[in-house]
């Protein structure tokens, strides 16, 4: 498919051959996901317009989704939602539902944000998933700490700007232990009252004890993307809300 399905033919062609790849879809459940788009009307078409918003349901990371959801809702005119939140679509149980159900609201949202903090999890799913050519053109993607901002030791006279680069550092550092004492140790020579342990425990409610990393194929896709000006680095969740602003 190289645009949206218009009508309710096209919508169960592509099903069939673009999301289940040709796979026989029982006419019960052609007039259930017929039934579905139906309802769903009111919230996926219309003069408003609609963010499907992606990303990590776990915690802390959901906070980010939330916050996305606040900042685009916020928009004149809006909707933005996540998946989890919209009606189950029932088909037969040999049916993969919840692929299915990703694809229709894909196919019908006016943009695609999607927050990837980590390169495990449905998130990273969805990523494979919205680099298709029908979903890529309207797919924004706000990778955490893509992009080291706090490494200049100049803009490190501030807390927030401190534990901004001990969040870099959980992604970039081989050593983190050994870099989070020397940042501990910078600032405090700024005269500011941070120890590595209270670095740690940022870490922690930040990142939920992981260690984030991107596998090489999500670095190869993160590159694409900023090649096309869809991709755009965050550490604060602050720089989220303003990376937002990339979203039409």
């Amino acid at each position: 498919m190289d645009k949206i399905p218009e009508r309710t033919d096209e919508l169960t062609d592509f099903v069939l051959n673009d999301v289940l790849y040709g796979v026989e879809l029982d006419p019960a459940d052609g007039e259930r996901l017929l039934s579905y788009m139906r309802e769903r009307h009111e919230h996926l078409f219309g003069p408003h317009s609609t963010y499907f918003v992606l990303g990590s349901y776990e915690s802390p990371f959901k906070y980010r989704l939330d916050e996305v959801l606040d900042v685009l809702n916020h928009r004149h005119d809006a909707y933005a939602y996540l998946l989890a939140t919209q009606p189950d679509l029932n088909v037969s149980d040999d049916v993969p539902a919840l692929k299915v159900n990703f694809f229709l609201h894909a196919l019908y949202a006016d943009s695609i944000p999607l927050v990837l903090e980590h390169d495990t999890g449905g998130a990273v799913a969805e990523f494979g998933r919205v680099e298709r050519p029908t979903l890529l053109e309207r797919t924004y993607l706000f990778p955490r700490a893509r992009e080291e901002r706090y490494d200049d030791e100049s803009l490190l006279t501030t807390r927030d700007a401190v534990l901004a680069r001990a969040v870099e550092l959980a992604y970039h550092a081989d050593d983190l232990d050994g870099e989070l004492a020397a940042l501990a140790e910078r600032a405090c020579d700024r005269g500011l009252a941070i120890s590595v342990r209270d670095l740690e425990s940022y870490l922690e409610t930040e990142l939920g004890g992981r260690t984030p990393s991107y596998s090489g194929v999500i670095t190869d896709s993160l590159v694409h993307l900023e090649s096309l000006n869809r991709c755009f680095s965050w550490t604060t969740t602050a720089e989220l809300d303003d990376r937002l602003s990339n979203v039409p």
